[in-house]
């Protein structure tokens, strides 16, 4: 059983200037990216980037400083992984940036937009009008309960079954450098959509109950069959 060195309570407690500046190494933007893959040791990225493993030992104190990556040790083995809603604070933020530049744009453009408003990643989990209405769904079928004004949401019992009932792998609560399941605010929606470990697990099981499809290259997610009759299964 690994051990967590959990710091997802610092994740909202740093201005995002900071953020920026954490972030300003070309060094730790490489072990992001290799982060993002999946777990390494430190071993693991002194080799894949040909730096000595002090310097990357540096480097990880530092952005595990400012929650962006999470320590897990097995035996003797420490692992290092990214914490997912430290990136999603600065995608959310270079977003909205985004969304308040006014520009002309094309019919394809104005298509590409309706696809990216109706369905998108946000990270690991799904956002946009379906990702919103997705978490509507939840908490009026009762199947999730808010317990926080963050907001942070729990299972209920009634939701734990049925989200086993449909594939959906419980993650295991606060173990894991992550919140377990919290409302994050939509680019496009204004309002809020089911992120944490929790949103994570439900987009995979979407995806194996053929729902929907998603590709590397794209943050657009094709809806292959209504997100309500997941629900409803």
């Amino acid at each position: 059983m690994p051990s967590y060195n959990n710091n997802s309570e610092q994740t909202h407690k740093i201005s995002m200037d900071r953020l920026f500046y954490c972030l300003s190494s070309p060094v730790r933007l490489k072990i992001i990216r290799i982060l993002s893959d999946g777990k390494k040791t430190v071993k693991d990225i002194s080799e894949l980037l040909n730096i000595l493993q002090p310097s990357v030992s540096g480097h990880l104190k530092i952005l595990s400083e400012y929650g962006f990556v999470s320590e897990l040790q097995y035996g003797r083995e420490v692992f290092y992984k990214i914490i997912p809603e430290r990136v999603e604070l600065l995608t959310t933020y270079l977003d909205d940036m985004a969304g308040n530049h006014k520009i002309s744009i094309t019919t394809k453009q104005a298509r590409n937009n309706v696809s990216f408003s109706e369905c998108r990643r946000c990270y690991d989990h799904l956002a946009g009008h379906v990702g919103v209405m997705l978490l509507k769904t939840l908490l009026l079928n009762d199947w999730l309960i808010q317990i926080s004004d963050k907001p942070e949401y729990d299972l209920t019992d009634k939701g734990e079954i049925n989200m086993l009932r449909l594939g959906v792998k419980i993650p295991v609560k606060r173990r894991h450098g992550r919140i377990f399941a919290y409302g994050c605010k939509d680019l496009t929606e204004k309002e809020f959509h089911l992120g944490g470990a929790l949103g994570s697990e439900l987009m995979k099981g979407l995806i194996a109950r053929g729902f929907i499809s998603i590709y590397d290259n794209s943050r657009v997610i094709t809806v292959i069959k209504p997100i309500k009759d997941w629900v409803d299964i």
